[in-house]
């Protein structure tokens, strides 16, 4: 008995080229969703880390302009290190550790309007505190001050308009970043800058 082949049968299915074709295709679509999927994770986390920095650095700045709005007497040792007297006449100075970077406050174990004494080698007498959160590292901290204070002997610059006359004003720019080892890695900071005007006029 002779067999007949039905010629369509050869034409069914997939060829090897095909079935390649179509797995490559998979695989790099499959790739790219994984990799799309991992960078929008890896945003994800730096966006949070860089906020929590940002939420923290804002409450050390608003704990330094609380008391800063209440002080007098106020000289600026370098740009990121300021000396003034806070509203309890204690002498306070706010200043950028670059070991840790951090913002540390120091206070003075002398006491009283007429104790500042504005040399950085007045230093060994302030016990520094860190003020700034763990999670945030500065890069940059730049505090300048102008104005009158109410001890003419300690001259500020002026503010902008050749007088002096204006209560002491102080500029605080920083640049900041988290401590997240990922945050690092990707370079990204933020700049920050706000101006303080004392209360203490007379």
């Amino acid at each position: 008995m002779k067999k007949t082949i039905n010629p369509l049968i050869f034409q069914k299915g997939f060829t090897i080229v095909e079935l390649i074709v179509a797995m490559s295709l998979f695989v790099v679509l499959i790739s790219i969703a994984v990799g799309a999927f991992i960078n929008i994770n890896r945003n994800q986390r730096i966006i949070v880390a860089l906020m929590a920095a940002n939420d923290n650095m804002g409450l050390t700045l608003e704990q330094m302009a609380r008391e800063i709005r209440t002080g007098y007497n106020f000289c600026e040792i370098s740009k990121e290190k300021i000396q003034f007297v806070n509203a309890k006449d204690q002498v306070i100075r706010y200043r950028l550790n670059n070991a840790s970077s951090s913002i540390e406050k120091g206070i003075s174990s002398i006491s009283g309007p007429g104790s500042g004494d504005c040399s950085d080698a007045a230093d060994s007498w302030f016990t520094y505190q860190p003020l700034s959160a763990d999670n945030v590292k500065i890069t940059i901290l730049n505090m300048q001050i102008c104005g009158k204070n109410l001890d003419t002997n300690i001259l500020l610059d002026n503010c902008g308009s050749g007088d002096t006359s204006y209560p002491p004003r102080i500029t605080l720019g920083l640049s900041i970043t988290s401590n997240e080892p990922i945050v690092k890695k990707s370079g990204i900071s933020i700049n920050i800058q706000t101006t303080v005007s004392s209360r203490r006029i007379e």
